[in-house]
């Protein structure tokens, strides 16, 4: 209601209508004053506002929640998180919701995707994309405020893993990102040395298989014989069987270092680095006759026979007689005669005395038959 117009009424009343009227009319004015005071204090509020998860007490004149956020200067679009809605009269509500979205890049397993959130924490924002991470290792702490800038998640979900090492078989359940975190997580040391047949900077995936080869390198000493050599040489004051050492011989001794390397234990390579003499070696100086030692027979008691006579007959008395028949010597043996009665070699190359003695023998044992045409001179 319009007050000079109110006033205007008042001041025609006072002339035109009567007392009862003007009372009338001023209950009317205070009625209406107070309906516009009233409407007046009925658009003042106390509101809670809830703004990025921090909250607020506000002394506001705004009848919306829109017409709230406008006074505050909180701008929100379409991504933004507002409870309740932005026309709802602040009539209805004492608390204001404003949760602004924010950029993050959400990488589980290596795979990244854009998501906006409107979650305070990392836990909210993993949540609200529907990831699962009870068992999950992450970059960040569940509890750690997402800032409005955005951020990174990383999410590394269990893998099931199989480690062969030592002459041993590990499954393991791992949260690590690579090789190297699930070697460390089973507890298994290598240096420099060992051979592990997946890059150690790989990416995990169920069902991987990781074997770690221990490689052994070791310099290794080891000593050897140098074997002497022996010369021999002729000495004309010895008889044929006779030798004599003039010069002792003795070994040498050596020593060869090698680089060995092994794979879980099993020699694969060996590397000679060094070969040096630690004791020459002394050679050895053997004599050994030449001279032919006298053929002394022995007694066969058929030495009063005349063999002169008989080797005569046969060769003409020449130890060195050969027939082309195949037979030898003073006695023209056969080889197969000779050697049965102990003879060796060609009885061409034996002493006249030795090959006498031989005949004796066959004498004692087969009379004069070897000799048909000859023998018979033995007895005259």
């Amino acid at each position: 209601m319009d007050r000079d117009w109110l006033l205007a009424a008042h001041a025609a009343s006072v002339v035109r209508v009567p007392r009862t009227v003007t009372i009338a009319l001023q209950a009317g004015l205070v009625v209406g004053l107070a309906f516009v005071l009233t409407g007046f204090v009925r658009s003042d509020h106390d509101v809670q506002l809830q703004l990025d998860g921090r909250s607020v007490a506000v002394h506001t004149y705004a009848n919306t929640v829109g017409g709230l956020l406008a006074e505050r200067n909180v701008s929100v679009s379409d991504r933004d998180l507002v409870e309740p809605s932005t026309d709802t009269p602040l009539d209805e509500t004492n608390t204001v919701t404003v949760r602004h979205a924010r950029p993050v890049e959400v990488v589980v397993d290596g795979k990244p995707s854009q998501i906006w959130t409107t979650a305070l924490t990392v836990d909210g924002a993993l949540k609200q994309v529907g990831v699962r991470t009870a068992d999950a290792d992450l970059s960040a702490s569940r509890s750690e405020r997402v800032p409005l800038s955005g951020a990174r998640i990383g999410v590394q979900m269990p893998d099931q893993v199989t480690v062969l090492h030592d002459q041993r078989r590990t499954t393991v359940v791992t949260t690590a990102q690579n090789v190297a975190g699930v070697l460390k997580d089973v507890g298994v040391p290598r240096d420099d040395n060992d051979i592990v047949n997946i890059d150690p900077t790989h990416r995990v995936k169920t069902g991987m298989q990781i074997q770690v080869t221990r490689v052994g390198v070791k310099t290794v000493h080891h000593r050897f014989t140098i074997r002497h050599h022996v010369v021999r040489k002729a000495d004309s004051h010895l008889y044929e069987d006779q030798t004599k050492v003039m010069q002792h011989g003795r070994d040498g001794v050596g020593l060869i270092t090698t680089k060995v390397v092994r794979h879980d234990g099993v020699v694969v390579k060996q590397k000679q680095l060094n070969r040096k003499v630690l004791r020459k070696p002394v050679r050895e100086v053997v004599l050994f006759g030449t001279k032919t030692r006298p053929f002394t027979a022995p007694s066969t008691g058929a030495a009063g026979l005349n063999w002169s006579a008989l080797a005569g007959c046969e060769s003409g008395g020449n130890p060195q007689a050969v027939n082309a028949a195949g037979y030898y010597g003073l006695y023209q043996f056969s080889l197969s005669t000779w050697y049965s009665v102990g003879g060796t070699g060609n009885p061409v190359d034996a002493t006249s005395e030795e090959q006498t003695y031989r005949a004796q023998l066959l004498f004692q044992s087969s009379g004069s038959a070897p000799w048909p045409v000859c023998g018979p001179l033995l007895y005259s």
